[in-house]
């Protein structure tokens, strides 16, 4: 696993971690959530759409049954676990580096590219790096990314 994909892995661990806070709030654990996913897979990541759509039924009827054991913050929270569970095996499994390269491979070799996606590398150095190219592989580049 890449120093990138630890660092997301992590993020989600954090993510799974508030679902056991004793003073939960669903709305605010649904931003931090929305955040993450938004940032490590993007903004068409169908796990958004299930993120926004998690709510704390307490119309259900079977809150009026007194025997029932539906619990409406557990269920949210379940949820909330497998969603971001799933992204956790995504990345565990594939790693982002073969989604999110947008065929980079192209235009850098294997070690500079893992400089330019090392979060702890100075911005100037990667501007350097990114210099070098040709407009016309920039403007490939760009386009890929759409």
């Amino acid at each position: 696993m890449s120093p990138r994909d630890k660092k997301y892995a992590e993020l989600i661990k954090r993510q799974i971690s508030k679902l056991d806070n004793e003073q939960f709030d669903l709305d605010a654990w649904k931003s931090s959530a929305y955040a993450v996913i938004k940032r490590i897979f993007g903004d068409f990541d169908p796990r958004l759409k299930q993120i926004e759509g998690l709510r704390i039924d307490y119309s259900s009827w079977t809150l009026r049954d007194s025997s029932a054991k539906y619990k409406p913050i557990e269920s949210s929270k379940n949820i909330g676990r497998e969603i971001m569970q799933s992204a956790l095996e995504e990345i565990e499994v594939f790693g982002m580096d073969a989604d999110s390269n947008h065929d980079f491979e192209k235009y850098f070799d294997k070690s500079t590219l893992q400089e330019l996606q090392d979060p702890n590398t100075d911005p100037e150095a990667k501007m350097k790096i990114i210099k070098k190219l040709k407009r016309s592989d920039l403007e490939k580049i760009v386009l890929s990314l759409f």
